[in-house]
Formats: C-alpha cells, structure tokens, sequence
C-alpha cells in the first residue's frame, strides 16, 4: 500500500515537472523533437537500403552503426556535390534576388496603381498604406531581407547555426544506438505494459518515417520541377527560386504558397505578361504535388486535412514560432498515433483501427490488430 502511494506520488511530482518543463523549454523539447526527425531520416534511409534489390544485401551484412553512419556520409557528399557544382551560382542569385527586393515592392506598388478599386481597398490597412507611401522602408522594417533570409533559413529555424549543428549530432547519435534510447524508455514503464510501449515507439517510428521520407521525396520533386519550369519560361533565378520552393515545402498548406511570392515577384519585374504562366505553373507543380506525386509516395499513409494542418501550424507558430511552424506536422503524425494506440487501443479496446502509417503488411504482422469482423463476432462469443 505505501509501496503503491510513493509511486502516485511520483507519478504526480513527474507530471508536473513534465508539463513545467514543455511551457518553459517549449524551444528545446522541440529541438529534441528535430533530432529525433534526423535520427528517424537516417534509421528510415538505412532500411530502404538494406531493402533495396542490389545494394540491400550488401547493407544487411554490416553493423548498424557503420549502415547508419554510411547513409549520414551518402547525405553529405550528396548536399556537398550539390553545393561544388551549384554553390557559387546560388549564392549569387540569392544575392541578386536580395538587391531586386525593393524592385520588386516598387513593381508591385505601380501595378496597384493601375487598378483603382484594388489600390484603394488594400490602402485602407495602415502596413498597405507605408508600403504603398515608401515600398523600400517598408521592406527594411517589416519583412527585413525577405529573399535574402532562404540562404540562412535552415539555420534561422532551429535558433542559429550552433543549435542545427546540436540537432544534427544529437540526430545521428540517437540514429547510431537507437536500442539504447529505447530500452531506456521502456524500462520506465511496469514489466506487464513494457511490450505495449515497444509497440508505440514503433508504431511512432514507423509513421515518422514515411511521412519523412515521402516528404522530402515530395520535396524534391516540387524544387526540381520549379527549376524546369521557370527555366523553360526563360525566368531568371530558377535555381534560387527552386531551391526556394524546395525548402518550403517542407511546410504543408502555408509552405508551396510563401514559396510562390518569390516566383511572382521576379516574374512581374523581369517579365509582367509571363506573370499569369508563372503562377498557372505554380498551381499546376501543386497540384501535382497534392494528387499525384504525395499520393505515390507516402501511398496515402499519411494523410491529414489541410484545414488540421494550417490550424495546427497557426497554434504552433503563435507558440514556439517558425520552428514550430516546421515541425507541427511531424508533431500531429506523432500525436494521432500516439492517440490512437494510447486511448483507441488500449484503453477503449478497439483493435480493429489502423494505426497511422501502417499498410496492409504491417497489419498483418501487427500483434495488437484485430479485422473489425472478427473482433465483432468474439464480442458477440464473450455475450
């Protein structure tokens, strides 16, 4: 009896110095939660390739640590070859889009002038109004340089290069011994729910991953088929504008449209009459993106209403900022799953849902799935 009171008491002490915690080192549990991301990216690569037809065998047979670190040393020769054959003409272009900004404002000011019953309506806002009165002062006080920030935003979202380097090594030593974290974790929990919460982080892991992977799959696609895009309409910039659009679109719903400003401003100073081409290409790479593309890749696994998504991404940004912008979507594919096998599963019984993340195969190997079917009819055995 007294055995079982210190254990609520500590259980009561543990929340609350949990709950303490995640209000005021709101910014560090989620940079935690971004190395985790790194850590699921390498774990989620590494078994792609050791599945892989040729190369699989091969990774199958080396340590894990060394399959991890060599898939970390692929993705740096990766982004390093990237930046040798294209570094010093992204960074000019970064650069020339930087000093176009307030071109661009001044464009967009006397394009208004055109239209009286737009420019009076968006003069009544009293930001529209110094906009429209100095485009350049404007620019330096609200938005600061807005296109020259994407060279440095990788860094700008986790606090400064210093804590994306953290997240990074934290990442790749949670990827090296992942056993170590876990066990970690579960023994934490009493003996007789130990394999219930191996089955969470699993089930968490498995879902991070997917949606992971297929979004820098998705990613990809959109940064490449912008440059392809915008190259053939003869636009200036494509790769910055690409790699713009690329990294992005690592935010759903609010993402694709902040990267379109962007493309519209440097089409509208260098180019006006291709101004609706290049946003009817914009919509078209999206709309790929939406139907084709996501649908592919994450094949439908991971799949959250966009209006969930942007409220969401809304609360986190009024909370934690840009960094929680980025990472609301992986924090609501965690926290479903987390419902859905904390609460649906095991607390309300029903083993017939399918987790997020799960295919048809992970179904049948799943030790806590029951067809809705079967489970009906044993309900019907046990009346």
């Amino acid at each position: 009896m007294i055995k079982a009171h210190r254990i609520n008491i500590f259980m009561v002490f543990a929340v609350i110095f949990l709950a303490m915690s995640l209000y005021f080192l709101t910014r560090v549990w989620l940079m935690v939660f971004g190395a985790i991301l790194v850590a699921v990216l390498l774990l989620g690569l590494s078994d792609y390739l050791k599945r892989a037809p040729k190369i699989g065998k091969f990774m199958r047979k080396l340590p894990h640590a060394l399959s991890v670190g060599l898939v970390a040393l692929m993705l740096l020769l990766v982004v390093s070859g990237f930046l040798a054959m294209f570094g010093s003409d992204l960074v000019n272009q970064f650069e020339d889009l930087k000093n176009m900004t307030p071109r661009a404002m001044q464009s967009i000011n006397d394009y208004l002038k055109s239209y009286p019953v737009i420019y009076d309506w968006v003069a009544q806002s009293k930001w529209m109004q110094e906009f429209i009165a100095d485009p350049a002062e404007f620019l330096s006080q609200y938005t600061g340089d807005v296109l020259g920030i994407v060279p440095v935003m990788v860094s700008g979202l986790f606090g400064g290069i210093g804590s994306f380097l953290i997240i990074l090594l934290v990442g790749l030593f949670l990827a090296l011994t992942p056993d170590v974290y876990t066990k970690s974790f579960v023994t934490l929990v009493p003996k007789q729910h130990r394999d219930k919460a191996r089955y969470l982080l699993k089930s968490s892991y498995q879902a991070l991953r997917r949606w992971l992977v297929g979004q820098f799959a998705v990613m990809a696609f959109v940064g490449v088929a912008t440059v392809i895009a915008l190259w053939l309409m003869g636009i200036p910039f494509a790769l910055a504008l690409g790699v713009i659009a690329f990294v992005f679109d690592f935010v759903p719903v609010l993402g694709p449209w902040l990267s379109a400003v962007p493309i519209l401003l440097v089409t509208l100073i260098v180019a006006p009459d291709m101004l609706l081409w290049a946003l009817l290409m914009i919509i078209v790479v999206q709309q790929l993106e939406s139907y084709v593309v996501a649908p592919v890749v994450q094949q439908r696994l991971i799949d959250l209403p966009p209006v969930a998504l942007l409220l969401s991404q809304i609360i986190m940004g009024s909370l934690t900022g840009i960094l929680g912008v980025a990472l609301a979507m992986p924090l609501i594919v965690g926290l479903i799953v987390w419902v859905q096998i904390l609460y649906v599963k095991f607390t309300l019984k029903d083993y017939s849902i399918k987790v997020m993340g799960q295919n048809e195969e992970d179904l049948e190997r799943d030790p806590y799935y029951t067809p809705k079917d079967d489970q009906q009819l044993s309900l019907l055995k046990d009346d």
